[in-house]
Order: C-alpha cells, then structure tokens, then sequence
C-alpha cells in the first residue's frame, strides 16, 4: 500500500528549494522582535493599570492590617485557658 504523504516527500525532496534559506535565521529573529515590539506597546496601558491596582490593593491592606495589629490588646498568657487551669480541674467544683 503506497502512502501518499511519503510519495510527495520524495517528491519534495527530488526539488530545489524556492527561496535561500542561509538568512532564515535572522529573518525570523526580524519579524519575532518586530511583533514583541507591538504587543508591549499595545498592553503598555493595561500593565500599567495593573500595577498601579496592585499597589493601591497593596497599601490598603497593609495600612489596614497594621494599624489593626497597632489597636489590638495584647493577649496574657493565662487569660486564654483559665478554666483549664489545674487549680480548678482538680478543685471539682464548677
């Protein structure tokens, strides 16, 4: 059974190439910078927006946080678990 892909690749092969391709290479580099050129330009304002809702989510919760740390009382360390306290474990009485 004759496989029709692996006749034309033969084919292709018996073939000269088109075009020159010792300068395929550098081409592609050329149109690859050129479309990374356009992309950045064109999220330019959208990164930028980005960056500035990071920050001002950033400072907000922050800010937040540390004045509530600022505020809060500091906790004892016996104030936590005083009814577990052996003393009135043992005493029976509640």
């Amino acid at each position: 059974m004759d496989n029709r892909l692996d006749t034309l690749l033969a084919q292709l092969r018996t073939q000269a190439a088109d075009r020159a391709l010792n300068a395929l290479e550098v081409d592609v580099q050329r149109r690859l910078a050129g479309r990374a050129r356009q992309t950045s330009l064109g999220f330019a304002p959208a990164r930028a927006t980005a960056v500035g809702l990071a920050l001002v989510l950033g400072v907000g919760v922050g800010g937040l946080t540390a004045a509530t740390a600022a505020t809060a009382a500091r906790p004892s360390i016996f104030a936590a678990a005083d009814a577990l306290a052996p003393s009135t474990l043992l005493d029976g009485r509640r």
